[in-house]
């Protein structure tokens, strides 16, 4: 792809506790977007995001790796970054240039410690968030518990825009409830209904004209709807949550079509501040070359 609209590019950093699996991920986007021909995986030591001796042999990152996926018309950069403590430096930076963030947690385990300070890092950071229930194939995987516990700690502004189909060994997919389908899997029919339900109200609550309507039972348009969520999620009043199999590369494809589709591009995104005072730069690709150096090796 020889260039990019910036209102087609997309700066994303990863977030969460070691393990949740943040590099795997990394891995199936790469793969899906078809810039490696095969499915990189930590234990057998190939991924293209934990490269270095020392992280081939922990399995696990000790720096932030840049993995870019362009596809579609897109620029998606993906910030993958250390989960451990050891490593904040390296986190801390990736904040700094992106205009989004993804929490990743484990399904069998759910909300951590780790989740919670990706969460309040985020927010510190002005940024616009979604929450990736990984592990969606594990033992004890449970996605009604996780947005259980999501919303108990953050709020109920987090809502589901997938619906699983089955959970631990039984996971097969996800179903979209921004743009259901035709033919919803008759399993989570109610729980579409449900969710969809939800959702619109949650949409509505984003805006004093549309909760007007949605109180008084107008049904609001599709545009409307998808336009809402895009300045809920802008706006931090949105956070939506999605369920993935990054090692099984299950639900990945979908959560990239939401983060192309709802993510801020680095126009409409957090501002970065100028030394001189002011309102923030403004990205503009036919301006003079300006550049933010957040890491070097």
């Amino acid at each position: 792809m020889a260039s990019v609209d910036v209102g087609n590019i997309r700066n994303v950093v990863l977030l969460s506790h070691s393990g949740a699996g943040k590099t795997s991920l990394s891995e199936a986007m790469i793969f899906n977007a078809k810039h490696v021909t095969r499915l990189g995986r930590i234990e057998d030591g190939n991924t293209v995001s934990d490269f270095e001796p020392e992280e081939v042999k922990r399995s696990s990152s000790v720096q932030t790796t840049l993995i870019a996926c362009e596809a579609d018309g897109y620029k998606v950069n993906f910030l993958d970054t250390p989960g451990y403590d050891d490593f904040q430096g390296e986190v801390t930076a990736a904040l700094r240039v992106v205009e989004s963030s993804m929490i990743l947690l484990a399904a069998p385990s759910g909300v951590d410690v780790g989740t919670e300070r990706a969460w309040n890092m985020s927010t510190d950071h002005g940024l616009p968030r979604m929450f990736l229930v990984n592990k969606m194939d594990r033992e004890n995987a449970d996605f009604d518990r996780c947005v259980s516990e999501i919303q108990a700690a953050f709020g109920n502004q987090c809502v589901p825009f997938q619906i699983p189909i089955g959970n631990a060994q039984d996971f097969k997919g996800v179903v979209s409830v921004i743009h259901p389908p035709a033919d919803v899997p008759a399993e989570v029919t109610d729980q579409m209904e449900a969710a969809r339900e939800r959702l619109i109200e949650a949409v509505a609550e984003t805006d004093d004209a549309l909760a007007d309507r949605y109180l008084e039972g107008e049904e609001l348009t599709n545009q409307e709807v998808e336009e809402a969520v895009r300045a809920g999620i802008l706006s931090g009043n949105l956070v939506p949550i999605v369920a993935a199999s990054s090692t099984d590369n299950v639900g990945v494809e979908e959560c990239m079509a939401l983060v192309r589709e709802f993510f801020p591009s680095p126009k409409d995104g957090v501002k970065p501040e100028l030394a001189t005072g002011g309102d923030g730069f403004e990205a503009d690709p036919n301006g003079p070359l300006a550049a933010f150096v957040f890491k070097t090796t």
